[in-house]
């Protein structure tokens, strides 16, 4: 009789707090509109909604959308009210072909204070259509309406031409008695690009602080690490690296005498990475681990032939 009494008072404790975990955070995504013509921007949102209790992994959105051309992504937009808190990511994409297509759900992973371990919540998913123009070829191109002549009207014309001139004329005389000062030259700071050895270290630093394997994204994390690199290559040999499957990437890397050093690196760095992201296999701490090692590896050793080119040129 006392276990049926406490699994009623358990059974009544879940019924009553489930609810309220639900609502610690939701997750809504919209589109501004669901009809779109070829090549359109399509302005998407994420809208995720929390409470002081949660804590949200920033979501990688990349591998979601893969089959829409990401125009523009906008930095996430955060705002607190006495009860919640909201993050917006927004997007512009574009879709170049006629269909039904589908924008998946957006997994949101986060922990709460009272269990560290990961959660997730997912948005609804949004179905859009994509089409052509409609084009009546069989029909002459006309006008809407004919051409209606007006008379003209050298009266109006005159005010037209005088009315700016007066204007413009008291508006000169008031500056120059009241406003005009002496201009201060500013001077304009130059910008400051880095070159892309010292740009990839940083991005590379940037992302080992930001722990994504040890925090289970680990698909994430080799999708990045392998970014950056590619980007590398694009700004130090000018390879359509980003655009390039690595099998492409690779025939033209071992055409380049300043890469041959890092080829066989380069090679197997490559391959774990698409293991991971197509093959879907699970690495050990240390693979994750070798993958930086090996990504710093491949900048320093090119960066040092790009210095010593630099310094012939100088000498």
């Amino acid at each position: 009789m006392v276990k049926i009494f406490l699994k009623l008072i358990l059974l009544l404790y879940v019924l009553i707090a489930a609810p309220v975990y639900s609502q610690e955070i939701t997750v809504k995504a919209f589109t501004d509109s669901s009809d779109y013509l070829i090549g359109d921007h399509i302005n998407f949102t994420l809208s995720v909604t929390h409470s002081d209790n949660v804590s949200i992994i920033t979501p990688f959105f990349r591998d979601s959308l893969k089959h829409f051309e990401i125009i523009k992504e906008l930095p996430a937009e955060t705002k607190k009210t006495d009860n919640d808190n909201q993050i917006i990511f927004k997007y512009v994409l574009s879709y170049f072909d006629s269909a039904e297509v589908t924008i998946p759900s957006i997994k949101i992973f986060y922990r709460t204070k009272s269990d560290t371990s990961f959660q997730s919540v997912q948005s609804d998913s949004l179905t859009i259509k994509v089409h052509k123009l409609n084009v009546k070829i069989e029909e002459d191109i006309k006008d809407v309406k004919p051409p209606v002549r007006i008379p003209f009207d050298w009266l109006s014309l005159l005010l037209w031409i005088l009315a700016p001139v007066v204007l413009l004329s008291a508006a000169y005389i008031i500056y120059k008695k009241y406003f005009h000062k002496k201009k201060i030259e500013e001077v304009e700071k130059p910008k400051i690009i880095l070159p892309p050895h010292e740009e990839a270290l940083m991005k590379l630093d940037q992302l080992d602080r930001e722990q994504l394997w040890q925090k289970g994204f680990v698909k994430e994390y080799h999708s990045r690490i392998t970014e950056i690199i590619r980007e590398y290559f694009e700004k130090r040999f000018g390879l359509p690296a980003l655009e390039l499957p690595t099998s492409e990437q690779l025939e033209l890397l071992k055409r380049i005498p300043d890469a041959q050093q890092i080829f066989s690196l380069t090679e197997s760095f490559l391959s774990n990475a698409d293991l991971v992201k197509f093959a879907k296999f699970v690495p050990i701490d240390g693979v994750n681990q070798e993958m930086m090692k090996q990504a710093v590896e491949i900048v320093n050793k090119t960066a040092k032939k790009e210095l010593e080119g630099a310094a012939n040129n100088v000498s």
